[in-house]
């Protein structure tokens, strides 16, 4: 994995440091001060900006996962996950304050519909990173067009931890869930515990902690303007035919996604702007 064939901003500051592409408005890393990575980057994370990234927090959007399950009825020939996070984004501004204040990276991305044949619909998506002690992204989506229409958007991020097996995810008690790797619909009871292959898409507004301990962390997942939270883990085996994971990584990352999907999937009003957020902390365990 080399960090040279895609451009790259970097912020460093007393309170934390972050590195971040235009490609895919990608948010690469993120380290809080005291603390390791909390994000997970594949060591073979595809660099060159001819497929998406692997790792970090990738933005699905508009729509999200295989197209033929998608509300947002994307056209032929659209492949997973939408098409953000491999376009390149405009950079609108960086800030990095003289203080102790955070600092900010803000992208923006224009889509014209009437060019399009994977989505007939015309929208500006906005991220605002917030880099510091949390990390705060939000995405603002806007409906630039004449009618309304259905999109879907996640926040894909890939979380650093010592052994996926050993979490406790919890938060989610109570959620009701639909498993795409047991095919079936289910309610979340207690504290969620990696044994196996996940990919579930919970309905939940409530905010998600990780905790870890094998690193001796807990990691907080917040959110706003969201009804969904994917967990996802690929295992082992389905992870040895993924070219962009390295040898026995999937073992060290779990995805927990602030999202918008399916039955939770937003619909875009003309002149009614959509902000889901997301905030991450991270606390040291006792």
């Amino acid at each position: 994995m080399t960090m040279t064939d895609i451009a790259t901003l970097s912020v460093d500051i007393p309170s934390g440091s972050a590195l971040v592409t235009p490609f895919g408005a990608h948010l690469l890393s993120w380290r809080p001060a005291g603390h390791s990575d909390i994000l997970s980057l594949s060591s073979r994370a595809v660099m060159d900006g001819t497929r998406a990234i692997r790792g970090g927090i990738p933005l699905c959007l508009p729509w999200f996962g295989s197209p033929a399950d998608s509300p947002a009825a994307p056209g032929a020939g659209a492949g997973a996950h939408g098409f953000a996070r491999t376009s390149r984004w405009s950079l609108l501004a960086q800030t990095t304050p003289a203080d102790a204040s955070p600092a900010t990276v803000s992208f923006e991305r224009h889509h014209t519909g009437e060019t399009s044949l994977l989505y007939p619909h015309s929208f500006c998506a906005r991220l605002d990173v917030v880099v510091g002690a949390e990390l705060h992204l939000s995405l603002t989506l806007i409906n630039e067009d004449d009618h309304p229409f259905t999109i879907e958007a996640a926040m894909n991020t890939y979380l650093r931890v010592g052994d996926v097996k050993d979490l406790s995810i919890e938060g989610l008690d109570g959620a009701p869930y639909d498993d795409k790797v047991k095919e079936r619909r289910g309610t979340q009871c207690g504290a969620l515990a990696a044994v196996g292959p996940l990919d579930r898409i919970y309905t939940t507004t409530q905010p998600v902690h990780v905790v870890d301990p094998r690193l001796g962390r807990r990691i907080i997942v917040d959110k706003s303007g969201s009804g969904s939270t994917i967990v996802w883990n690929p295992w082992a085996q389905a992870a040895a035919s993924m070219t962009d994971v390295g040898e026995g990584e999937w073992q060290h990352f779990v995805c927990v996604e602030t999202a918008a999907v399916r039955e939770r999937a937003l619909t875009l009003w003309p002149d009614h702007p959509h902000i889901m957020t997301q905030t991450l902390a991270v606390e040291t365990l006792d």
